[in-house]
């Protein structure tokens, strides 16, 4: 029996006499209500709970595989329940929470973000709950509240965003990324990168202050794998910040960068054997840092690939005043700076579930055509430009279509998330990231090895084990000719890529390729420029094809 004074084992004898007898109350517990049974994705089964701490009255999910285990003595402990000890007490206060109360049905998830037409936010809260019940199993995000009203967060934060694009793009981020999941968008994000006084941090509290408090919400590239991966799954379909790049690793931030914006965890060994099952998320990621992606892996001697780079664009810091464009009659961007954190830890939290609601009224055509409208307004582009412009454009709709919840105007958010979109495009040459890396690496590889032991005399019969071809000597007022084994071109230089594309990537370059019987290709260096043109060498030691390059 579960009273308010808490749970009791009531329990009667027969006397000597044959008569009945009540015996006293045997209290095993603090009182726990079952309210209701619980199943989740995985088909695992739980018993909905509810008590009573200090403060308020909370409601948890208990899996009933782990029913009588220290771990859920432990559990209930920790959420401050008074378990009474004694084997017996607790094998009768097991078999009250494993057949007990009501039988309601619950769903039960495991990460926040949607759930059907319902979302859920990481502190349990759940807007729109709909018929059927839902409960959020998740760690739990305490830094996900209210404080203030909508009319304050506009008047004290998102007004300063009008002019400012790097403020817009914070904002814009921040508001898309539940959309990813109506639109079955992939997931990604921006990185934001200058200076360390210009500003980064406080656009993204800016960005943080629609979900909650914002110094709380922040977390930082220094950390492990798994913890990135906590930090995604409890933001499942919404809004991620990592702030100061410098503060991770080379390693850390390629494999973490890859793992959260692709929505999977690593594979994790399950306490009875085999793999826990693979967790996905769906987030988007605000990124700040001095250097950009490309520049900071560089300089660390790691690769950024292109699928990267598109997933994760970096975008200049760099405006009038640090981040911002106009200061709104503030002294300096520094005073800005210290008005919109102090702004941001008073008001916050309200955007959001504001947002989540009017988003329910929302099509997924309405949104589609608020994206591209945002595209219209941009020339034609193609390949890696096309795909980011997208992220920029669901970044655009989002403004525009949360213009009543923000406050600001009609076609400010298209403006300067327009602004941010030209300034990247800009920087990154229409997006051939690739192209570049591949010449990159040639030269590299050449700068490094041309004069070494590695390339053998065109007319020597020896090499040595890490043989990277021939050089062969020109006429006094020629080059040198370098021919490069297939195996060395294709592992060392491109590093795995497409040996095809790659060289068809280059011919964008202005590197003309050519196929002959299959034979292989010579690079020289025509008016400066690289060129590729077909040649072979008959040998009788060599008959396999080979690449030169000078």
């Amino acid at each position: 029996e579960c009273k308010s004074s808490g749970v009791y084992y009531i329990h009667t004898e027969t006397d000597k006499d044959g008569r009945i007898i009540e015996k006293p109350p045997l209290r095993l517990s603090d009182q726990i209500d079952i309210i209701g049974r619980g199943i989740d994705a995985a088909g695992g089964h739980y018993r909905i709970i509810r008590w009573r701490d200090a403060h308020t009255r909370r409601t948890a999910a208990l899996a009933c595989a782990d029913i009588g285990t220290p771990q859920s003595w432990q559990r209930l402990q920790g959420c401050g329940i008074t378990i009474l000890s004694g084997r017996r007490k607790r094998e009768l206060l097991a078999d009250y929470l494993q057949t007990g109360g009501a039988t309601t049905p619950y769903t039960v998830a495991d990460k926040a973000g949607w759930q059907g037409s319902a979302y859920i936010l990481p502190n349990g809260e759940i807007v729109n709950q709909t018929s059927e019940k839902v409960i959020y199993n998740g760690t739990g995000g305490q830094a996900y509240t209210e404080a203030g009203g909508l009319k304050d967060w506009q008047d004290n934060i998102a007004r300063y965003a009008a002019g400012n694009s790097r403020l817009l793009l914070a904002l814009g981020t921040s508001l898309s990324a539940p959309l990813l999941h109506i639109l079955h968008e992939a997931g990604g994000g921006f990185h934001i990168c200058g200076d360390s006084s210009d500003g980064k941090t406080t656009a993204a509290l800016v960005g943080l202050s629609v979900w909650g408090q914002p110094q709380t919400l922040k977390k930082t590239w220094r950390g492990t794998d798994l913890g990135f991966s906590n930090f995604a799954l409890e933001r499942n379909d919404g809004f991620l910040v990592l702030d100061e790049i410098g503060e991770a690793g080379p390693k850390t931030v390629s494999k973490t960068a890859y793992s959260v914006i692709n929505g999977t965890s690593k594979a994790q060994g399950a306490k009875d054997g085999g793999n826990r099952p693979d967790q996905e998320w769906l987030i988007l990621l605000f990124s700040t840092g001095e250097y950009s992606m490309q520049a900071y892996m560089e300089r660390a001697g790691e690769p950024w690939e292109a699928g990267q780079a598109v997933r994760l664009p970096s975008v200049s810091a760099a405006a009038r005043y640090g981040i911002y464009d106009t200061l709104h009659g503030f002294a300096n961007g520094a005073t800005l700076s210290d008005h919109l954190q102090q702004a941001a830890a008073q008001y916050h939290g309200t955007a959001a579930r504001a947002w989540l609601a009017k988003l329910q009224t929302l099509s997924a055509d309405t949104v589609r055509a608020a994206q591209a409208a945002f595209l219209s307004t941009l020339p034609d582009l193609d390949g890696q430009a096309a795909r980011v412009a997208r992220r920029f454009a669901l970044a655009a709709a989002a403004l525009e279509l949360s213009a009543e919840i923000t406050g600001l105007p009609a076609g400010i958010g298209t403006a300067g998330i327009k602004q941010c979109f030209e300034d990247w495009f800009a920087a990154n040459d229409v997006g051939k990231h690739e192209d570049r890396q591949i010449i990159r690496s040639m030269a590299a590889f050449m700068q490094q090895h041309a004069h070494g032991m590695r390339f053998a005399d065109w007319h020597s019969e020896y090499t040595n084990r890490d043989h990277a071809g021939y050089r062969r000597e020109g006429e006094p007022n020629e080059k040198a000719e370098y021919w490069i084994i297939p195996a060395v071109f294709e592992g060392e230089i491109l590093q795995g890529k497409d040996t095809k594309k790659s060289l068809h990537r280059t011919a964008r370059h202005r590197v003309a390729v050519q196929a002959v019987r299959r034979q292989t290709l010579a690079i020289q260096k025509i008016q400066q420029r690289p060129l590729l043109r077909p040649t072979w060498r008959r040998a009788a030691r060599f008959r396999q094809p080979r690449v030169k390059a000078v």
